[in-house]
């Protein structure tokens, strides 16, 4: 159909509604606004693998970006107006909008009684926290005395060696594992000890998109066992739309956790706005983590759950997030964003630095896993996190805000 201006429109309008109904919303709506265009779409397969689904997506005109046989979907570029055309196949169950992803950026160890833990011995050694993020630069306290970037994937720009042109991942990656060696142990992240797998599918804005996120999560089930990855940490999301069971986001984490990956998620800082948990958060298998403002003392009493922090319920009732952590004013490692991969880094003027938001809460609780998992290696997802929850302390707040409250770690270990 041609508007007034000639440009082309889509309008699905397929008796009962079948291939309109096997469509995201918002490819629909990009069609419409956008006329003749090339999309990026998650493609679900119909069937239980993508045995011959990759050729049957070449024949409707569509380009293979990426296979994700984890979650039986291909990651594609096709035209609109091979859409239509596409959603008629039997062997296609759904297709998803490729919708943009944002990190989620608005240490508290003795908070949650992790410096406690770390003095008993619990350290998270030999659990690998794999952290899909903007990669991760190698500051003294994530490779000294010895490197523990133990493996780097890029799938933006494609280096071998670990940079961070952002800076975000590799904050997230100090709360998480930093050992404190350019502070003497001052500044010592939850598990100082865990191997760092990072991950690269955000670029130097701290933007991505969800099949190079996808993509991420793929190769992390391909060399979950070479690296012993036992924990995914997401401080990203984006705006969920639609239900859990079709938001490519969190199909994919519920497929990791079924594979005995135990996934972390932020739970997204657009609150004090109920209903606004981010994907994929929204996700009810993983564990979803709100921020707290601890105003920088350990005492717990002062506590409250952060504005930005976003708040469930997810649907109709589901309740998220499970836990919170703080996540305002924390210090962590700070990055040399001019840093060429593969070179000699130079001395940081300033080693650690502060930020705020669910990002930050997320790395805390993963690292929280990570140390769990060193005491218990036989643990399943759905036993570390009841465990997880179970050690929460209210903080007098909603359910849909604090989910079980703040988590500690020191309960979470029996000490």
């Amino acid at each position: 159909m041609n508007s007034s201006d000639g440009r082309q429109y889509m309008y699905f309008s397929n008796r009962g509604n079948t291939i309109y109904e096997k469509i995201d919303q918002r490819l629909i709506k990009k069609t419409q606004t956008l006329g003749s265009s090339e999309l990026s779409a998650i493609v679900y397969c119909s069937g239980q693998t993508l045995e011959g689904f990759k050729e049957h997506l070449e024949k409707l005109g569509a380009v293979i970006k990426y296979e994700l046989p984890f979650m039986c979907a291909c990651a594609v570029e096709i035209s609109s107006n091979n859409l239509e055309n596409m959603a008629r196949s039997e062997h296609v169950k759904y297709i998803s909008d490729d919708v943009n992803i944002s990190t989620l950026l608005n240490i508290a160890t003795q908070g949650v009684g992790a410096d406690i833990v770390n003095k008993t011995g619990y350290t998270g050694k030999g659990i690998g926290i794999a952290v899909l993020d903007t990669g991760v630069y190698p500051h003294p306290d994530l490779v000294m005395p010895r490197s523990r970037i133990v493996a780097f994937k890029d799938f933006i720009n494609k280096k071998r060696s670990a940079y961070d042109d952002n800076g975000h991942g590799t904050f997230v990656a100090g709360v998480a594992a930093g050992n404190g060696y350019s502070s003497t142990g001052q500044y010592t992240g939850v598990a100082p000890m865990a191997d760092l797998i990072a991950i690269k599918v955000m670029n130097g804005k701290g933007q991505g998109s969800s099949s190079d996120i996808l993509a991420g999560m793929q190769w992390v089930i391909d060399n979950r066992k070479r690296f012993n990855i036992r924990v995914m940490s997401l401080s990203l999301g984006s705006e969920a739309v639609g239900n859990a069971y079709s938001d490519p986001l969190a199909v994919a984490v519920g497929r990791v956790w079924d594979m005995g990956i135990t996934v972390v998620a932020a739970a997204g800082n657009s609150g004090p706005k109920s209903g606004t948990i981010t994907t994929p958060g929204v996700s009810e298998k993983i564990i979803t983590v709100g921020a707290v403002d601890d105003k920088r003392t350990v005492d717990i009493k002062d506590d409250t759950i952060a504005e930005f922090s976003s708040r469930g319920p997810v649907g109709i009732r589901g309740q998220k997030p499970d836990i919170v952590a703080p996540g305002v004013d924390i210090i962590s490692l700070n990055t040399d964003k001019s840093y060429v991969s593969g070179t000699r880094p130079l001395p940081l003027r300033q080693q650690y630095r502060k930020m705020s938001g669910t990002s930050v809460s997320t790395p805390i609780v993963a690292g929280g896993v990570a140390v769990l998992l060193e005491k218990n290696p036989d643990l399943p997802p759905d036993h570390v996190k009841k465990l997880i929850m179970d050690s929460g302390r209210s903080l007098s707040a909603d359910i849909y805000e604090q989910g079980r409250g703040l988590i500690d770690i020191k309960n979470l270990i029996g000490i």
